[in-house]
């Protein structure tokens, strides 16, 4: 998403004990059906604006409950009055200093009250307007060994890694190309008729646009963050090993969703 704060001296706090409640691992809060957005933005207003808007707009005609947290990890005082003026039935804001993304998510999953969570980094914008909530949750419903919905275009021009490797991005690649790189891979359909993929490919979990269990995120514990005095990077990889051994398989909702902004410098006004 973001560069962070680096170089940490060990003298130096690194937590911000006014929100450490948030971090309790005792948390148990998961309000059936309940959906719980996560946005982390760093600075850079107008990328956040556009990706609020374009998800709010996505799921105007959801008919279900959404409870919104935002987290600003930059003082972005452009970004905090944004989020006080959304008009939103459920909301928490939360501002604080930027010691990593996965610290910020961590606050996100500690305050959040959803059955399922959404992390939606400010970088990405939704591309196409249609409800993706009911499908994913459809989803979760029918596939018990689902734990993760990817949201993202898998042919996203500004997004390619992993594009054609189906240990990453199964969902650019063939059936065939799956099955031979050891990877089961199935299409089905919601109760509805809305098409979608699941796979066990390793690598279901990443900061992107996902929707994930809360049960899978009890299950696998708190993101890792980095330990005092180190560049505070996310930890992404360890964490989908963390899932994969767990055994959780991917779904993709069938639709392109997200696509990434491109190459951003990270600028807080």
């Amino acid at each position: 998403m973001t560069s962070s704060e680096r170089h940490l001296r060990p003298d130096q706090s690194r937590w911000d004990f006014n929100v450490q409640r948030y971090k309790d691992d005792r948390d148990v809060f998961s309000e059936k059906g309940l959906l719980s957005i996560v946005v982390l933005a760093h600075g850079r207003p107008e990328h956040t604006h556009l990706a609020v808007s374009s998800t709010i707009s996505c799921l105007q005609d959801y008919p279900g409950e959404i409870e919104w947290i935002f987290i600003e990890n930059c003082d972005s005082d452009a970004n905090m009055k944004f989020f006080r003026g959304l008009d939103l039935e459920r909301k928490v804001i939360v501002c604080q200093s930027n010691y990593g993304i996965n610290e910020a998510l961590n606050q996100g999953w500690k305050l959040s009250r959803g059955e399922y969570v959404m992390i939606h980094e400010n970088d990405w914008q939704a591309i196409c307007n249609i409800d993706f909530v009911t499908p994913a949750k459809q989803i979760f419903e029918q596939e018990i060994d689902v734990g993760v919905i990817q949201l993202r275009d898998p042919h996203d021009p500004n997004e390619n890694f992993g594009r054609g490797k189906p240990e990453y991005n199964p969902w650019s690649c063939t059936v065939e190309q799956v099955m031979e790189a050891g990877f089961h891979i199935y299409e089905s359909q919601t109760s509805d008729g809305h098409s979608y993929f699941v796979s066990n490919h390793p690598n279901g979990f990443n900061n992107n646009p996902v929707i994930i269990r809360k049960s899978l995120y009890h299950a696998c514990g708190s993101y890792p963050e980095a330990l005092m005095g180190c560049d505070p990077r996310h930890g992404e990889t360890e964490y989908q090993a963390r899932v994969a051994y767990k055994g959780y398989e991917t779904a993709y909702i069938g639709v392109p969703i997200y696509q990434h902004m491109g190459r951003i410098q990270t600028k807080a006004t």
